[in-house]
């Protein structure tokens, strides 16, 4: 009895509260990975420990040929230091490139009716190719990103059942 109301009153382990989002709508798609990759974060912060013997070894687990503590940090390492750190540092170095570039804002009446259309105009050509070309970039960026972030998320589920202490 008391364990259940100390676990309800001070231990919620079962609310889990991403570091990265506030408090704030989110949509599902972007609530999914940050809520797995804070499970992943909280098991290697708080509940694993890495010195374990069982890891590694002729008792070690594996996981495609590699030991599931070395792809659970992989993974770890990316969402911290790739995904949530030079990820959108890329990205904001992009659109400070191509504020440089950016068209004069011109909002055109829709005849009949009450409502606007953005009409951008470039003082010249070669601002607008910059432009596009920096767009174009960022917009590989953004779908690499989605791409390894899909494909983490899968080794992520690949590994759930080592999930345990």
């Amino acid at each position: 009895m008391f364990y259940k109301l100390k676990c309800w009153l001070w231990r919620r382990y079962t609310t889990i509260k991403p570091r990265y989002l506030d408090h704030t709508w989110c949509d599902r798609c972007d609530l999914l990975p940050e809520m797995m990759f804070e499970i992943l974060s909280q098991f290697i912060e708080k509940e694993c420990s890495q010195d374990y013997l069982g890891w590694y070894g002729e008792y070690g687990h594996k996981i495609k040929g590699k030991y599931v503590m070395d792809e659970l940090l992989d993974l770890y390492n990316w969402w911290h230091n790739y995904y949530k750190k030079e990820y959108p540092q890329l990205c904001n170095e992009l659109w400070n490139k191509a504020s440089v570039y950016e068209p004069d804002t011109i909002w055109e009446d829709i005849p009949g009716t009450d409502l606007f259309e953005y009409q951008p105009k470039w003082s010249d050509e070669s601002k607008k190719a910059h432009y596009t070309d920096i767009l174009n970039e960022l917009s590989e960026l953004e779908n690499k990103t989605k791409e390894d972030l899909n494909k983490m998320l899968h080794r992520l589920v690949d590994i759930i059942p080592y999930l345990w202490t």
